[in-house]
């Protein structure tokens, strides 16, 4: 009993001698952060400025050597750069040069005896004055003043006229709030079966959402940075760290409803690759006006709607890299363009989600105009598209964001990392769940089609009701994983990781749509969530600068805390689902509508000359044979 006492004893000792260490280690390091009252500078008359500083030695430093000793973890912040925010007029020496003299001032106040500091970037501000509205901010409140007459001009149609020009009523808030928050349930039961897809929409948003604004927290002063480090490395932030292949569920939902919904209007229309154009049209009109809204937005009027000590830094440097990348947002090919430059974060989804469009939308109408079997050649396409990946990840040396969500790599945004540039937001990585989408919308009709239940088999619903538990073991995996940093492993990791969230993504939405029942489901198929749903492309877009706007006009440093990062996470949420809200209803869905009622009505002009044909026997044969070999 004394024995393990004494064991008990050394221990604890060993335990708050480490502690100690640690906290003596890190209390001897410059401070990372530090921020001057930025209004009570302004309103005196001052000069302020914000900066990034290198830390170099004049002469042999132990100060310095320690400093990089600490900074060679890649799990703590690089030391050997520091951000001061400082009032120069008040704080610092009298220099005619501003740069000269914040350089002076920080060596004076914030560094030990032989250490030097170099400038790399600051921004200066000082008594507020109000800037003359450019060319481009005025072009856009051109753009944003016709749509709302639009809107105004339709609801009043709608509201005094008797006669209902379709064209005009596209434009109708009221129309527009009524198909928002009508549900289907006595429709089409093929559509119908779609409804918790919606919801499953609504939570890959919330993670994505909780995940940037944990990564945002990278970019603040922050009071006590060593703090977000430990949360880093913590066991529950593995779910950040090797939980961002869980947006590959949004790509095979996208390419899945693709496919599904081309292949039901096969049943009364033969399609073609003359097709092709109108598909891509669609498409276009579907993401193109709430992303230039956004874009223009961020390009524009976003660094006008606050200010504070961080706010260029934060702030108004991303919406100059908006500025400069608006062309290549306007063709969709801002992942590719200037890789290593991010103008929202979450716009390279819409990217790589129209890249991927044309191809699959091509290859879908191809095998519809020939006939090929489609689900074996979508499964070699699919394990080639894995492969390939896996070549290029170990020829490029490429790394799966496990190995790279560093805390400097996070707060430059990967700017220095390929594995994020160059496959994370390639259309290459997401191919594999681009093809399995595909591959999944003809086993789903081949299904229907035959009235098969392939969820008969008792093993098979099991897996389904455990689709979450198997979601969170292979995130918790990479605990185990992340040791392993040979060439071979991570090129292995990075090709297989993707791919095999996009098939349990895949799996839950065959469940879903074939209408296993469990509690998930339920919940997934609440009226709320399909309201919500809808306004998915809107929260993606909106939902990086609203949470930017909330952290980045503060004065003071932020603590870091996880009831700080959840407090930030729920107005996100909160104040990006209210501004959804009018940008739904007088921006995408009226494109949507106007685009809906053209083609309907070219439809109806064209004289048609397609008829009904019942399937030959031969293609009958095929389609059986076809599903034997699946089921």
């Amino acid at each position: 009993m004394a024995t393990s006492r004494r064991i008990l004893s050394l221990c604890v000792l060993s335990a708050t001698f480490v502690a100690a260490k640690k906290e003596i280690t890190e209390l001897s390091l410059p401070r990372l952060f530090h921020l001057d009252d930025y209004d009570r500078c302004l309103a005196a008359g001052g000069l302020y400025c914000t900066g990034t500083f290198k830390l170099t030695q004049r002469q042999s430093s132990s100060a310095y050597n320690h400093i990089q000793e600490y900074s060679s973890d890649p799990r703590h912040f690089n030391r050997t750069l520091i951000h001061r925010g400082y009032c120069i007029s008040a704080r610092c020496p009298s220099e005619p040069n501003t740069t000269l003299r914040f350089e002076r001032c920080v060596d004076q106040h914030a560094l030990v005896p032989g250490l030097k500091a170099s400038i790399l970037s600051h921004t200066c501000s000082s008594q507020k004055e109000s800037k003359d509205v450019d060319t481009a901010e005025l072009a856009y409140l051109c753009v944003i003043g016709l749509l709302v007459a639009l809107n105004v001009v339709g609801t009043l149609y709608d509201v005094i006229t008797d006669t209902k020009n379709p064209y005009i009523l596209a434009w109708s808030i009221r129309c527009n709030w009524n198909r928002l928050t009508t549900t289907f349930e006595d429709g089409d039961s093929r559509l119908t079966s779609l409804t918790p897809i919606q919801g499953l929409r609504v939570l890959l948003l919330v993670l994505v959402m909780m995940t940037h604004t944990s990564e945002i927290q990278h970019k603040l002063y922050l009071y006590n940075p060593n703090r977000l480090e430990q949360l880093l490395q913590h066991p529950a932030a593995m779910l950040i760290r090797n939980g961002s292949a869980l947006v590959m569920g949004f790509v095979v939902i996208s390419n899945f409803l693709l496919a599904y919904s081309l292949l039901l209007i096969s049943k009364t229309r033969k399609l073609s690759l003359a097709h092709l154009p109108m598909c891509l049209l669609h498409r276009l009109m579907r993401l193109a006006p709430v992303h230039l809204v956004v874009v223009g937005f961020a390009a524009t009027w976003w660094r006008r709607v606050g200010d504070g000590p961080q706010w260029q830094s934060v702030v108004g440097a991303e919406s100059d890299v908006c500025r400069r990348k608006f062309l290549s947002h306007v063709f969709f090919l801002q992942n590719l363009v200037n890789p290593d430059e991010h103008c929202l974060l979450q716009t390279w989804f819409l990217a790589v989600d129209m890249q991927l469009y044309i191809m699959a939308a091509a290859l879908t109408l191809w095998l519809q105009q020939t006939g090929r079997r489609a689900v074996p050649l979508l499964t070699a396409l699919f394990f080639g598209s894995c492969l390939l990946n896996v070549f290029l990840a170990y020829v490029n040396d490429w790394k799966s964001l496990l190995y790279i969500m560093l805390p400097e790599n996070v707060r430059n945004t990967f700017r220095t990392e390929p594995s994020f540039y160059r496959f994370y937001v390639a259309p290459w990585g997401s191919l594999p769940a681009c093809l399995l989408g595909l591959w999944l919308a003809h086993v789903h009709y081949n299904i229907q089609e035959s009235g098969y239940n392939f969820f008969d088999y008792k093993i098979l619903r099991w897996t389904f009701h455990l689709i979450i538990p198997i979601h969170v073991a292979c995130i918790k995996s990479g605990s185990y994983i992340e040791d392993s940093t040979s060439r071979l492993t991570t090129a292995l990791y990075l090709g297989v990781e993707r791919p095999l969230f996009a098939i349990l993504a895949a799996f839950y939405v065959l469940g879903f749509v074939n209408n296993v029942d469990n509690f998930i489901r339920r919940i997934m198929s609440i009226r709320f969530l399909q309201v919500a749903g809808r306004m998915s492309l809107s929260v993606l877009m909106l939902h990086w600068c609203v949470n930017l706007i909330l952290v980045g006009s503060r004065r003071t440093l932020s603590e870091v805390s996880v009831a700080n990062i959840a407090s930030d996470l729920i107005s996100t949420i909160w104040w990006t689902y209210v501004i959804a809200v009018p940008l739904s209803l007088l921006v995408e869905a009226p494109f949507q509508k106007t685009l809906n009622t053209f083609i309907s009505s070219l439809q109806a002009s064209q004289t048609p000359t397609i008829r009904h044909q019942k399937p030959s026997p031969k293609n009958t044969r095929r389609r059986k044979s076809s599903l034997k070999k699946w089921r």
